[in-house]
């Protein structure tokens, strides 16, 4: 086989091929990549009326990512993200760890901290925080979802090829047309 024509079939067939290539690739990175898992646990602000509950949601969702508010520990610190419901005066305290169980736990322990952490301040703010929903064990993984990995890394290999093939040297490149006489 010629240059020419393993070129000529690879310009035909690049978008079939980067696609295989690219999702094979989000696969591999699937597969290889460790599971994690994440849990949510809920905390409700009460002892004042719906919309101050709110606010003061949202207020505790800001403060509780405040190193060492929750836990001391900087890993368990990473892995946790707060965040407050704009319409309800709901908190939401996801973790996230290399087993559903620790994922639970860790969620549940960062909850009891802030209702802990809340109440003590309770007479300053009038409101108390309380257990809404504790956070069970998840069965799934929260990441990596192989089909989701398998479509990203198929869209991106076909981003690029076709990328290198616009500015690439196997570019066909179409003289322009020169016009003459009454059209020009």
């Amino acid at each position: 086989m010629t240059l020419t024509r393993i070129t000529g079939r690879l310009s035909r067939w690049w978008l079939v091929l980067s696609l295989t290539v690219g999702a094979l690739g989000g696969l591999a990175y699937a597969m290889a990549r460790d599971a994690v898992y994440a849990a949510d646990a809920y905390v409700v602000v009460s002892g004042v009326d719906p919309v101050q509950a709110a606010h003061f949601a949202t207020a505790y969702a800001r403060i509780a990512g405040h190193p060492g508010l929750l836990t001391t520990d900087q890993a368990e610190q990473d892995a946790l993200s707060v965040a407050a419901s704009p319409d309800a005066p709901l908190v939401r305290l996801t973790s996230e760890a290399p087993t559903g169980s620790e994922a639970a736990e860790r969620a549940n322990s960062a909850a009891a901290a802030l209702i802990r952490y809340a109440n003590t301040h309770a007479t300053d703010t009038r409101v108390r925080l309380a257990s809404f929903a504790e956070a069970l064990a998840p069965s799934r993984p929260s990441s990596p979802i192989p089909l989701v990995s398998m479509a990203a890394g198929g869209c991106a290999a076909a981003l690029v090829t076709g990328l290198v093939r616009l500015a690439g040297p196997f570019a066909r490149r179409e003289p322009a047309a020169v016009l003459r006489g009454a059209h020009a």
